[in-house]
C-alpha cells in the first residue's frame, strides 16, 4: 500500500467520525489553524528530509513533492486540524462546570462558565 492511500483512507475515516463534533465548532478557527499547520509541515518536513534525517521509499511515494519533502506528509497535518478539536470538546465537555459547543458558537457556553464562576466567587 502507498502512502497515498493509506493517508486518504485515514482521513477519511477521520473526516467521517470527527464531523458531527466539527460542525457545530466555528470554521474560521480550524481553517486559520488548518493553514497554520500546514505551512509549518511544508517548511519543517522539507528541512528534515532534505538533511537525510527522514527518508522515504520511492516506491511507495505518489513523487508529488513540496518541493522535496512529499506531499502525503500533509495528511498528518490534516489528521490533527479534525482530531485535535474533536477530541478536546468530547474531553472537555467532561469537565464540570463547562459545557461544550453549541451550533450557536461558544456564547451560550461562556456564559454558563461566567455564570458558575460568579456564582463560586459569591459563596
Amino acid at each position: 500500500m502507498t502512502y497515498i492511500v493509506l493517508s486518504v483512507v485515514v482521513l477519511a475515516i477521520i473526516a467521517v467520525a470527527t464531523l458531527p463534533v466539527l460542525r457545530r465548532l466555528p470554521a474560521r478557527p480550524l481553517v486559520l489553524t488548518a493553514l497554520c499547520l500546514i505551512a509549518l509541515t511544508v517548511v519543517f518536513d522539507n528541512i528534515i528530509v532534505g538533511l537525510g534525517i527522514v527518508a522515504y521509499d520511492e516506491d511507495l511515494i505518489s513523487g508529488l513533492t513540496m518541493p522535496i519533502a512529499p506531499i502525503e506528509d500533509l495528511a498528518y497535518a490534516v489528521g490533527a486540524v479534525l482530531l485535535v478539536p474533536t477530541l478536546w470538546e468530547l474531553l472537555g465537555a467532561r469537565r464540570p462546570g463547562r459545557r461544550p459547543a453549541t451550533s450557536k458558537g461558544d456564547a451560550a457556553g461562556a456564559a454558563g462558565e461566567a455564570d458558575q464562576a460568579s456564582k463560586r466567587s459569591a459563596s
